[in-house]
């Protein structure tokens, strides 16, 4: 398959996974994991950043129409989206191009933090943009990492099951 309509599907995959099915499930009572991240940590850093932006904004403006939730989801996906490339820059060898950085060759270890970094930030700007109140983004600390590793679970099995390099 094309990669570039592999992300696409894996993209519409998620995000219809998020506002049919993630945005109304609580686990034990409360969390509701955010996994409509994922498509966007996956997407191959280019050049053309701005092509990714607006696809991030797109996206996440779909789910705050569907989910009315104001810009929540909207700013999350943008932030998620440039911050990303920043992470790549920070770590990558000074000789490679970051062009050259595919999310694929890192260790599974490194993705894993990788995946638990940005799920930990999007889960804070989701809760603090939802609050509106950083002193309530304190005083939910305990929620915010219960949300994020319930999370950052199906997104590891999901890329395990679905995009494990050793099975091709």
């Amino acid at each position: 398959m094309n990669p570039g309509r592999k992300y696409y599907l894996v993209l519409i995959t998620f995000l219809v996974l998020q506002v049919v099915w993630f945005n109304h499930i609580r686990l034990f009572g409360y969390y509701s994991p955010v996994v409509f991240i994922y498509p966007f940590l996956i997407l191959p850093l280019s050049k053309n950043e701005s092509s990714n932006l607006l696809l991030a904004f797109a996206s996440g403006l779909f789910i705050d129409i569907v989910s009315n939730t104001g810009g929540v989801y909207t700013a999350t996906a943008v932030f998620v989206t440039y911050t990303r490339k920043i992470y790549f820059i920070t770590l990558k060898n000074p000789t490679q191009k970051i062009e050259e950085i595919n999310i694929d060759k890192i260790s599974p270890g490194q993705k894993i933090i990788y995946f638990f970094i940005f799920i930990l930030l999007s889960n804070i700007i989701i809760y603090f943009l939802d609050s509106f109140s950083f002193g309530l983004v304190i005083s939910k600390w305990k929620d915010i990492i219960i949300n994020s590793l319930i999370s950052i679970l199906f997104i590891v099995f999901t890329d395990l099951i679905f995009f494990n390099p050793a099975k091709r």
